[in-house]
């Protein structure tokens, strides 16, 4: 958990944002900390004139900020909690179960919110949750998405054998006829376009990842 000024320690006005808070670099969490409220105030925090682009974590749709930077009022209807994907970060994700062991044996997801300029990055450490010492070479993933294609890039020997089941682009500009992956076409029910939402979603991977998501370096690629 991160204060929004740890995250932007060059931005004075967010000193005392005490309200918001980030879950690691990418996710955003503005909470109703008002019994009975239906909307709050907040503020979507970036760098640069056109600041950051946020994506909403239910309907994966970018959010029009006017005036970037600052305090905007949200909507906040009962029941939904107001979780936002920060632009220009690949975060990987798994299925919940009922147990964290249970869990950790579900394929592995990829959601891509491509910041502004059209990339992101992201990174995943991988161990078998459990030991102090690992045994083998822990893998360190990391991501790189720009120019229509997704990189992934490992280093360390422990084997994690779940495979890659799906990757969800946000921000897609541009439809989508042909996704591969490491140069295997992946089939065309499997790849998704929501031209109103902006979302590519890229479905049965675990075919082509069998061995494990991270055991090799992969490209896919979409045009």
């Amino acid at each position: 958990m991160r204060a929004l000024a740890w995250e932007y320690p060059k931005d004075p006005a967010l000193a005392n944002a005490d309200r918001q808070f980030f879950l690691g670099p990418a996710i955003l969490v503005t909470p109703v900390l008002v019994q009975g409220a239906t909307n709050v105030s907040g503020v979507f925090p970036g760098t640069g004139g056109l600041g950051e682009v946020y994506y909403d974590w239910y309907t994966l749709e970018a959010q029009k900020v006017s005036t970037p930077r600052a305090n905007v009022t949200i909507d906040a209807p009962l029941g939904h909690i107001l979780v936002y994907l920060r632009g220009g970060y690949v975060i990987p994700t798994q299925e919940p179960a009922l147990t964290t062991r249970a869990a950790r044996r579900n394929p592995w997801g990829l959601i891509v919110a491509l910041g502004l300029e059209g990339s992101a990055r992201g990174n995943l450490y991988v161990d078998d949750g459990e030991s102090v010492v690992q045994e083998n070479g822990t893998p360190y993933v990391e991501f790189t998405a720009a120019n229509k294609a997704l990189y992934d890039s490992g280093r360390g020997t422990y084997n994690d054998t779940n495979p890659l089941a799906n990757v969800t682009v946000l921000g897609m500009q541009e439809a989508v006829s042909n996704v591969t992956l490491n140069g295997a076409d992946v089939a065309q029910e499997s790849v998704v376009y929501n031209e109103t939402s902006k979302v590519l979603v890229v479905t049965g991977l675990n075919e082509l990842t069998n061995g494990g998501a991270w055991m090799v370096d992969r490209v896919l690629r979409w045009n």
